[in-house]
């Protein structure tokens, strides 16, 4: 399996909302639809940037010039469960039995939403039943925001590594996909003379990615239109000191520093909402791109971890602890 046929299977839950009638919250009034939207994508938009932005290394050890490291790295950021539901107390003119509704990261539980449309002088009120979004916990790895990594590191003089992540550009199935990202590992103890020959490495690491992903839900839309797109982009960086102590067989490495990021999602294209009258007459409400959304994080983070090497191989696993923890684990080959 390649890593594109990785990413295909891990991106396309994200959009198992589609299927469960997302959409159908643009038939809400303005006010309450993106109340709606933001409870719902919300832990995803954050997760997402906490996920991508891990395993950016396995040691403070610098490569020597020209020394390799690629490695393929999966990791998984996990949801606080209080925020797995989301309270719809503040809703103006939706009425429904329940008090808070799962997000997407959350459990399969759908609710009833009566949903209003009041009068504005010209259009008389309205009304409409829709079922809430499911949550797609179930079908995550490890009920977790997942992120694949693949990662080359060069080293460089000046005793200075340059790690590059890259995804080949992904076009299936109505995704478009790209990831990029760049990283400097620089080792400080080469400025304290003989230390730097013991097996304790101290390096400073700075890292920015970027991750676009496009969405076409034209062709299951629950509602008519034309170009109905959803677009999901995400900024994310890191500034870290990091350490570990490298022996022959196990190292042990651990990291902490400030990191955080930006995310976006929007919905673009035509929408064609249909409404009954009291009096049970068809009326056709349109939007056009009706969602854009803007996520942001930032904080402290710790990151503990192990790589276990095997000849040019090795394998390694860490947690960092932050917002929205996250467990990373990965397998690698080195040169020099």
């Amino acid at each position: 399996m390649n890593f594109k046929s990785v990413l295909f299977f891990l991106i396309v839950p994200f959009f198992c909302w589609s299927q469960s009638g997302f959409e159908s919250i643009l038939l809400a009034v303005e006010s309450d639809s993106k109340k709606l939207f933001q409870g719902y994508m919300s832990p995803l938009m954050k997760g997402a940037i906490y996920s991508s932005n891990g395993g950016w290394f396995n040691s403070a050890k610098v490569h020597k010039k020209l020394g390799v490291d690629l490695s393929l790295r999966l990791n998984a950021s996990f949801v606080p469960s209080a925020d797995q539901v989301f309270s719809i107390s503040n809703l103006e003119y939706i009425t429904s039995e329940a008090n808070d509704l799962p997000n997407i990261i959350g459990s399969s539980r759908q609710e009833e939403l009566i949903v209003t449309i009041p009068p504005d002088g010209i259009l008389p009120e309205m009304k409409t039943t829709i079922k809430s979004p499911k949550g797609i916990k179930s079908k995550l790895p490890l009920g977790a925001v997942p992120a694949p990594v693949l990662q080359l590191a060069i080293g460089i003089p000046f005793d200075t590594e340059v790690i590059l992540r890259y995804s080949p550009e992904y076009h299936r199935k109505g995704i478009d996909m790209s990831f990029k990202g760049l990283g400097i590992k620089h080792n400080l103890l080469q400025y304290f003379g003989p230390i730097d020959k013991f097996p304790i490495n101290i390096s400073a690491l700075a890292s920015f990615s970027k991750m676009k992903i496009d969405y076409d839900i034209q062709s299951f839309s629950s509602i008519k239109g034309s170009g109905q797109v959803a677009q999901f982009s995400l900024n994310n960086y890191n500034l870290l000191l990091i350490a570990s102590l490298d022996v022959l067989v196990v190292n042990f490495y651990a990291g902490f520093g400030f990191s955080g990021g930006d995310s976006s999602f929007k919905m673009l294209g035509q929408y064609d909402l249909e409404y009954q009258t009291e009096s049970n007459i068809p009326i056709t409400r349109s939007l056009n791109d009706p969602i854009d959304m803007n996520f942001n994080v930032s904080g402290y983070q710790t990151t503990i971890g192990a790589k276990f090497k095997f000849l040019i191989f090795s394998a390694y696993a860490d947690f960092t602890f932050q917002d929205y923890n996250t467990l990373s684990a990965g397998i690698s080959i080195n040169f020099r």
